[in-house]
Formats: C-alpha cells, structure tokens, sequence
C-alpha cells in the first residue's frame, strides 16, 4: 500500500489515537482533528495528543460544527470520522448530539467532498440498535437513546452520499472496543 495522507477525526481520543499511531507505525502521512470536548478528561486528551505529536502526528484543534477544516483535508487520500458526542445520558441536551454526530457529519463529507478526498469511512455505534446491542448487522436499528438516534442519521447521510453522489464512503458499526488502557 502506497504512503496515503489520512485525517483522523476523534484523534485525541480513545479509539482514534489508536487508529491514528497505527497507520503511522503504517508508514502513512496521519493528521488528527480534535475538538478537546470535556466528555472525557480533557487532561487525558492532551495527553493522548502530545503522545502523537511526538510520533510524527500533527494534532488540529477544530470544532467540526463552527470551524472550517477544508485546508486540513486538502490532498486528503482517506479520512477516518470518529469524532463524536458518545454516550447515552438523558442530561445531555439533544441539541449537542445533533450537532456533534449528524451536523458534524455533514460539514466534514462536504468539505471531504470539495477536497477531493478519495474515501470517507464513517465510523457508527452499535447504539443504533438500542437494547438489542447483541444483534448482527441485519437487525434493523431500533435507537433508544439520543446518541444512538444521531449517529444512526450520521449514517445514513453518508449512506446518501454514496448512494446518490457516487462519493466513496462507508460506515462501520464498532460494539465493545478495547485496547491498552482500556476502556474509557
């Protein structure tokens, strides 16, 4: 496999710094874009980043809501989307699951899209299928959470974008996910 350049989205995070220093150990050009949230520890975030950046990773702080990351993606060979607003709590306004997980989305395959980027993998949640988390692929999504609800819409839109754009892009369901130090 050619030296591609890749975008990671959710970098600083738990699965995307994984992906992120894998496909450097890989031999390719990473870039991260992160927004730093305060989900998760935003000190076990910068640590994640700094860790990265001393890899050979450069680290965006961007918001895939409000911020314009097209010069990131220019010449972009594949983009990883992992950057979300995870988790199922009922406090948590849906406004910020809208934007985080379905407007986020959007922004990001548009300017994808505009950049000529040659693959777009989405990745989803196993919360779109609710309670029934166990099922495989083929069980039709039954969301019971506001997390589950935009991240199924998130997909679907990149579902769209495939189907009737022609853009080359996929999503993957991930269920329990865990590497060094565990989950989060």
């Amino acid at each position: 496999m050619a030296n591609m350049k890749i975008v990671v989205t959710g970098a600083a995070g738990f699965i995307g710094s994984h992906l992120s220093e894998r496909l450097k150990g890989l031999g390719h050009d990473v870039i991260g874009i992160d927004s730093f949230n305060t989900y998760y520890t935003p000190e076990l975030k910068k640590l994640n980043a700094k860790d990265l950046e001393d890899k050979g990773i450069s680290i965006e702080k961007r918001d895939l809501v409000s911020d314009d990351v097209s010069d990131v993606l220019q010449e972009a060979d594949a983009i990883f989307h992992l950057a979300a607003q995870p988790g199922i709590s009922a406090t948590t306004p849906f406004e910020h699951y809208l934007n985080n997980n379905f407007i986020a989305t959007n922004n990001l395959i548009e300017a994808a899209r505009s950049a000529g980027t040659k693959k777009f993998i989405n990745i989803a949640t196993s919360s779109i299928y609710g309670a029934h988390a166990t099922e495989d692929e083929t069980t039709a999504p039954k969301p019971t959470s506001n997390y589950g609800v935009t991240k199924l819409a998130a997909e679907q839109l990149v579902l769209s974008y495939f189907r009737d754009k022609g853009f080359p892009a996929a999503s993957a369901r991930l269920f329990s996910v865990y590497a060094v130090f565990g989950l989060w």
